[in-house]
């Protein structure tokens, strides 16, 4: 768009020397073009403007921005605003200024200005053109071919799923679930007993290790062999709750409590140990395991 500078004076009135002067650029341009007016408006100094609300609701115009300025003879009021929708001519919208100072108040009319959008079309743009007749387009894969494919899959999953259905439903109840035992309790401390006499803690000297080990795989296996919470107490604790259970003999709690404490001083109180002493302690624990496990004779009872 190109901008013609124009100013043109618009006396809207003329009420004790308040006055306004329009003034802008072209009104005539493009959709999207930012078109630049306002009003002069002459004052004293002392007076204070307010104005009404614009109202653009409806009008296709988006105000850009609004600025008021202070000059030499009063204020300068400029609108920076666009048209997005159509060709046309567009009326800004009217507003009043309002003037307050010691003599009173006066107001002005400001009369808003067309805007013209012209089309940015030629002519040739806007000429009809006859329809084009619809055009055969031959696909290189003939559609019947693919829907014949489809079809044979769908019957093939078909056939699939009724067979896997059959084998399933004619497979003996027996055969469908396998329930494995639960391993008994002595055959999982032993296991564990001989895992840690392949570990390295004792020719590392890793002591407290070895016995924190040893006193869990031992007092897992008393939680599993009689249904008691030894994981969660302390050695003192478990002396007073076998104590208080008929399945264990004096000399049974004597040698477990022994153990036990034993492992308390060197995880807690850093005692020592050595080679020799960690292997009694595992082969007392081992033998703890074999005298108290449920034997074969026995059955599901102790």
């Amino acid at each position: 768009m190109r901008f013609h500078a124009i100013i043109f004076a618009l006396i809207m009135t003329n009420l004790f020397g308040f006055k306004a002067h329009f003034q802008g650029d072209s009104l005539k341009g493009y959709l999207g073009d930012v078109f630049t007016f306002g009003w002069e408006i002459q004052h004293d100094q002392q007076s204070k403007l307010t104005f009404s609300e614009i109202d653009l609701e409806g009008t296709g115009i988006e105000v850009l921005d609004r600025k008021l300025t202070n000059t030499e003879n009063g204020s300068s009021l400029l609108f920076n605003a666009a048209i997005y929708d159509s060709v046309g001519i567009y009326t800004f919208p009217s507003s009043i200024v309002y003037l307050e100072n010691a003599d009173g108040m006066d107001s002005l009319f400001l009369r808003g200005p067309d805007i013209e959008i012209a089309s940015v079309l030629t002519p040739a743009d806007t000429t009809f053109r006859d329809i084009k007749g619809i055009h055969d387009i031959r696909m290189p894969i003939n559609l019947m071919i693919v829907v014949i494919v489809l079809l044979l899959l769908v019957f093939a999953y078909l056939i699939f799923y009724l067979i896997r259905r059959f084998k399933t439903s004619s497979t003996p109840a027996y055969l469908e679930k396998v329930i494995v035992p639960p391993e008994e309790a002595h055959i999982i401390a032993l296991r564990a007993y001989e895992s840690l006499k392949r570990s390295k803690y004792v020719r590392f000297e890793q002591f407290k290790e070895f016995y924190s080990e040893l006193t869990y795989i031992l007092k897992q296996y008393y939680e599993n062999r009689y249904l008691v919470d030894a994981l969660e107490q302390t050695t003192s604790e478990f002396r007073n709750t076998m104590e208080s259970m008929v399945e264990f003999d004096n000399e049974l709690i004597s040698e477990t409590h022994e153990l036990l404490e034993k492992a308390d001083f060197i995880k807690f109180a850093k005692a020592s140990s050595d080679e020799l002493e960690s292997g009694k302690a595992l082969n007392k624990a081992i033998e703890l395991v074999n005298r108290t496990k449920i034997q074969s004779n026995q059955g599901d009872n102790t």
